[in-house]
C-alpha cells in the first residue's frame, strides 16, 4: 500500500486517522489515558441504589412487626430455614440489591483514588484533535475533554515537585535530551507527535536531588571548620537548616512531619560538628 500523503490525510482525517490512530496515541503514554469519572452521575446512581435498599429494609421491618402482633398467625420468627415464603422472597431481593450497593461503594472508593488529570495532559489531547481540524474524531465524541473537573488519569505515579516543574515547563519538557524514538508513527504525523522518555526525566530529577542533598550535607561542614566565632557558626547552621527544610518541602516528595523530622536530624548533625570544635 502506498504511503499516504499529508495533504490527503489533512483533507479527510476522519477516514485515514480516526479512532485507530487516536487510540494508538493515547495508549502510547499512560499520562494520556484520561477518562471521565462521571462524579455527579455516580453520586446519583449511588443514592438510587441506597434508596432501593432503604425501601426494602422498611418493607422487612413492617413484615417483622406484622408477624409479631398478638393477633397474628402463629409464625416462628426465630427461624430462617422454615421462614414464610413472603419474607424469604423479600430477603432474597434485599440480598440482590444490597450486593449491588456494596459493590458500587467499593468501586467508587477505588475510583476516588484516581487523581484529576493535569491540564497539560488534557491540552496534549486537545492539540492532537486540533492538528486534525477537530474532525478525526466526531466532535461530540471528543467533547469529554471539555469536562476538565471530571477527568481522571488512570495511572499516576508519585512525582517529586522538581519533576512536576519539568513537566509543567514546555521548554524543559521538550528538550532534545529526553526525546526518544518511537516506531509506528506515520510520516504524515511525524511533525506533530514527539515522544519523551519519562525514565530519563526521572533519572535527571533524582540526580539533581542527590547532588543538592550531598551539597547541603558537605558544604556547611567545610564552612564551619574554617570559622571560630560561635555566633557566626549558629547563623550558618540556621541558614542551612532553613534551606534543608525548603528543599524537603518543595523539591522532594515528603509530608510536613517527615520534612520536619529530617530537618531536625540534619540540624542535630550540624550541632555535633560545632560541639566537637570543627
Amino acid at each position: 500500500m502506498d504511503e499516504l500523503l499529508p495533504a490527503e490525510v489533512q483533507k479527510q482525517p476522519w477516514k485515514y486517522v480516526g479512532y485507530k490512530r487516536y487510540t494508538e496515541f493515547i495508549s502510547s503514554d499512560s499520562d494520556l489515558l484520561i477518562f471521565r469519572r462521571f462524579g455527579a452521575l455516580n453520586a446519583r446512581v449511588g443514592l438510587l441504589l441506597q434508596d432501593k435498599v432503604v425501601r426494602l429494609e422498611d418493607d422487612l421491618m413492617k413484615l417483622d412487626n406484622e408477624y409479631s402482633k398478638r393477633d397474628a398467625d402463629l409464625i416462628n420468627n426465630g427461624t430462617l430455614r422454615d421462614d414464610t415464603e413472603e419474607r424469604e422472597a423479600l430477603l432474597d431481593e434485599i440480598s440482590h440489591h444490597l450486593d449491588r450497593y456494596n459493590k458500587f461503594l467499593i468501586q467508587q472508593s477505588q475510583l476516588r483514588e484516581y487523581v484529576r488529570a493535569p491540564s497539560r495532559d488534557i491540552k496534549s489531547l486537545k492539540t492532537w484533535h486540533a492538528n486534525h481540524q477537530n474532525v478525526a474524531i466526531v466532535e461530540e465524541e471528543h467533547s469529554y475533554l471539555g469536562q476538565s473537573q471530571d477527568l481522571v488519569r488512570l495511572r499516576s505515579h508519585e512525582k517529586t515537585p522538581l519533576r512536576n516543574w519539568i513537566d509543567n515547563s514546555l521548554a524543559l519538557r521538550t528538550l532534545s535530551i529526553w526525546k526518544k524514538q518511537s516506531r509506528g508513527i506515520p510520516e504524515y504525523e511525524a511533525s506533530n507527535i514527539s515522544y519523551y522518555s519519562n525514565a530519563s526525566m526521572d533519572a535527571f530529577a533524582s540526580a539533581v536531588i542527590v547532588f543538592i542533598g550531598a551539597s547541603i550535607l558537605v558544604t556547611p561542614i567545610w564552612i564551619l571548620q574554617a570559622i571560630n566565632n560561635l555566633q557566626i557558626k549558629l547563623a550558618i547552621i540556621t541558614a542551612f537548616v532553613l534551606v534543608c527544610l525548603l528543599l524537603l518541602s518543595f523539591v522532594m516528595v515528603s509530608k510536613p512531619f517527615e520534612a520536619l523530622g529530617a530537618t531536625a536530624a540534619y540540624a542535630a548533625v550540624l550541632m555535633v560538628f560545632v560541639q566537637i570544635g570543627l
